[in-house]
């Protein structure tokens, strides 16, 4: 018994009907149940039955055989005649005079067919769904055509979808329903420029805002939300992972964008760290790093944060992009919709109030924070043109092929489904069939 039922109250309710003042009255029938089982019992429906027609007293059925010549002497000619063969029947009566076939015999695991008697007042629409079914099965039980499953047919097959789609124009696209051609298509492209950017998914208990303990009905505007910063705070004890929110003063979002435009170079960082650590509030530091000081608002526990299979970021651009006269070397960004992968998805709670006191203690938690923006390094620069090749370079997928094999195969000498004379190699795999050649002329 579960603790919410532990209390049982039982309740008995009244009945103020009264009593009839009579007694019940039985009536007693005397009836011979050994009557019903006698056929003598149906003697008078039958006398007061009238018969439809005149028939004789043996019912029209002759029962008795000693008018037939023979019927002793197991001659029963007379009383079975040979069928006359020159006799011409009736068209409609041929079909009845055809031969009886019984249904075969079961043998073995094989069993006889059986009739299923159909109701003649089945529905049509279970009736054509059945047919459909039966149909759909029938085309499931065919024999299915041999697909090439290896890597390089794989990648042949993606790169063929590119070329039906430069083949055909998208306004021409139709969709095949009636009902829907209002719809509109559009050409499905990775994000290239942010493509290097890495993206979470993370969902709120409830909606964020300014609110703190000490001012509970602070709020915040949609763009002081838009530029929240989230700290990641790990704890070693019980492996609990902690997510510090914070947010700018909204006087400071104009002051925010100007930082942005003023990037500090990626070689004063050294400096800016030197000079924030012997003081923080020095003066100086606002003219050598633009910055705004962000407020500590709450902390959240973080309950599962994993890589997600589903999810993907989608966004519109409804019209090309016009190039900007001081930067005329941009590339446009024609009309169509972007994708981005999602990294993490990550779902986040309250925090209690004894974990979050055993934080304050043991973790480095921050009141303030100061942000600014730096330039990208070298190598940074050089991360997120790797990272841009994997959707804007055409060769990346064989070079990657290449080096995960050590430089001595590619996806084009794989699998049936490609044949040489239809691709068109690169200069690193027409170097390398090259040298197969001057090989096998050596030897």
């Amino acid at each position: 018994m579960s603790k919410k039922s532990d209390l049982l109250v039982r309740v008995r309710y009244l009945n103020p009907i009264p009593n009839p003042p009579f007694p019940p009255k039985l009536l007693n029938i005397s009836t011979d149940i050994n009557r019903l089982g006698e056929p003598s019992y149906l003697n008078h429906l039958a006398a007061s039955t009238q018969l439809p027609m005149l028939v004789d007293s043996e019912m029209g059925m002759p029962l008795d055989l000693n008018a037939y010549d023979g019927i002793w002497d197991g001659r029963d000619e007379s009383l079975n005649p040979t069928i006359d063969v020159g006799q011409v029947h009736h068209p409609i009566d041929v079909a009845l005079l055809a031969p009886f076939n019984a249904p075969p015999e079961a043998i073995g695991d094989q069993k006889a067919p059986t009739v299923t008697e159909v109701s003649w007042m089945r529905n049509n629409n279970y009736l054509t769904r059945k047919n459909n079914a039966r149909r759909k099965e029938a085309s499931e039980a065919k024999a299915e055509a041999v697909v090439d499953a290896s890597e390089a047919a794989q990648i042949m097959a993606i790169e063929k979808t590119f070329h039906d789609l430069y083949e055909q124009d998208s306004k021409d696209i139709r969709h095949p329903d009636k009902r829907k051609k209002g719809l509109r298509s559009y050409d499905i492209l990775p994000d290239v420029e942010s493509w290097s950017n890495a993206y979470a998914l993370i969902r709120y208990p409830e909606r964020p805002s300014a609110a703190t303990a000490i001012n509970p009905a602070a709020s915040a505007s949609s763009p002081r939300l838009s530029k929240a910063l989230l700290r990641p705070i790990k704890e070693d004890e019980d492996d609990q992972q902690m997510i510090e929110f914070y947010l700018p003063n909204e006087e400071d979002l104009p002051r925010l964008a100007e930082a942005y435009d003023n990037a500090i170079p990626y070689d004063q960082v050294e400096n800016i760290y030197a000079v924030s650590g012997e003081d923080p509030n020095d003066p100086t530091l606002e003219d050598i790093f633009p910055h705004v000081h962000y407020d500590r608002i709450r902390m959240y526990e973080v309950v599962s944060s994993a890589p997600p299979s589903k999810d993907m970021l989608v966004s519109f651009q409804e019209a090309e992009e016009e190039e900007e006269e001081d930067q005329p070397a941009t590339k446009k960004k024609r009309k169509g919709v972007y994708y981005h992968e999602i990294n993490f998805k990550t779902l986040l709670r309250k925090t209690r109030a004894k974990l979050r006191d055993q934080v304050a203690v043991s973790a480095d938690l921050w009141d303030k924070a100061i942000v600014g923006y730096r330039q990208p390094g070298k190598k940074e620069e050089k991360d997120r043109e790797e990272s841009k090749a994997q959707v804007a370079d055409p060769t990346w997928a064989n070079e990657e092929l290449r080096r995960l094999r050590g430089g001595d195969n590619m996806a084009e000498l794989q699998g049936e489904a490609i044949q040489d004379e239809d691709v068109e190699l690169d200069e690193e795999a027409q170097r390398l069939e090259a040298a197969v050649h001057e090989e096998e002329a050596d030897d």
